[in-house]
């Protein structure tokens, strides 16, 4: 790694439940379909990718006292994450997380209940101070409460160590407006780009609404454009990325591993260029595999997609 240490992941753990249609699907009404029970989160799959990518990396969250939550802290534990300093709460049930795919693998409604998250308040980033202050790099995802958010972003701020917000959904994104002045990267797709700015939502504004946040404070603004790549913004413009060919099998956790190998990129090369290209290698190995967490992920599977990547666009200054 060009950079040495560990990234601190602050964020959600939940117990996934994911669901996918054998044929098209019919709302209001029962569909089959294949069922599946996995670890999930914002800053777990964020962990977990990182991890299947050689990337020390130690997960602050917490998880109820269920068994759903124990199984999941084991799984994640089992990918190489470091969670020593996940909390256990006595009185509260680990986050779950559903989500309904149609047979083409796109999500078509989706349900969290993570109000254990609420625990992840300042007094446990504080009892967590030094885990945070040695970290090479921080990434915070919007399950947070917002305090908490403002907090580790001062903290970050102070000590100089980058920090990557995940804006997580539509609704969580809202808690970033007062969060956004020094932060070095955030990661919106298109729809958490337009509650951020309150502009418009058309791929032809997505410069102009990521410029928004830049003169905001914000240092670098990545777009997720789905099938349409990337869009990565500072104050002097922006450049679109093309997303690699990639046979759709399910798009979820797809946000979660282009953070990770933009992540991952940053540590290894130190290169913002590379860490993006690194970054949609990861999303497209994501979406062709049937889990959140692809096991395909790997260092030699990125270094082989991104040798081969070319991109046409050009820079458009605003």
């Amino acid at each position: 790694m060009t950079v040495d240490g560990y990234i601190a992941a602050a964020g959600g753990i939940n117990v996934d439940i994911k669901g996918k249609s054998f044929e098209r699907m019919v709302l209001g009404s029962s569909n089959p379909g294949a069922i599946e029970i996995s670890p999930g989160g914002v800053a777990c799959n964020i962990s977990r990718n990182l991890a299947l990518l050689n990337v020390p990396v130690m997960l602050l969250s917490v998880i109820g006292s269920d068994a759903q939550g124990a199984k999941a802290l084991q799984d994640i534990k089992s990918c190489g994450v470091c969670v020593d300093h996940v909390s256990k709460a006595d009185d509260g049930l680990t986050g779950t997380y559903i989500a309904l795919l149609d047979n083409m693998g796109e999500m078509t409604a989706a349900l969290s209940d993570m109000r254990i998250l609420e625990k992840l308040d300042i007094a446990y980033f504080k009892s967590r101070f030094d885990i945070l202050e040695k970290a090479s790099l921080i990434v915070c995802d919007a399950n947070l409460p917002e305090e908490s958010i403002i907090f580790i972003a001062s903290a970050a701020d102070k000590w100089g160590i980058p920090l990557c917000l995940e804006p997580v959904s539509v609704r969580k994104a809202l808690k970033l407006k007062n969060c956004l002045k020094g932060i070095d990267y955030i990661t919106p797709n298109l729809d958490e780009l337009r509650v951020l700015t309150g502009l418009g939502s058309k791929n032809a504004e997505v410069e102009l609404m990521a410029t928004q946040l830049i003169e905001s404070g914000v240092r670098n603004v990545i777009t997720s454009l789905g099938k349409e790549g990337l869009c990565y913004t500072t104050a002097q413009g922006s450049k679109h990325y093309q997303s690699f060919p990639a046979y759709v099998t399910d798009v979820t956790g797809a946000g979660d591993s282009l953070t990770a190998g933009f992540l991952y990129g940053l540590m290894k090369y130190g290169n913002i260029d590379k860490s993006l290209i690194c970054g949609l290698a990861a999303a497209a190995i994501t979406i062709s595999s049937e889990v959140t967490v692809s096991p395909r992920l790997s260092e030699d599977r990125i270094s082989e997609l991104v040798h081969n990547y070319r991109n046409d666009s050009d820079y458009s200054i605003y």
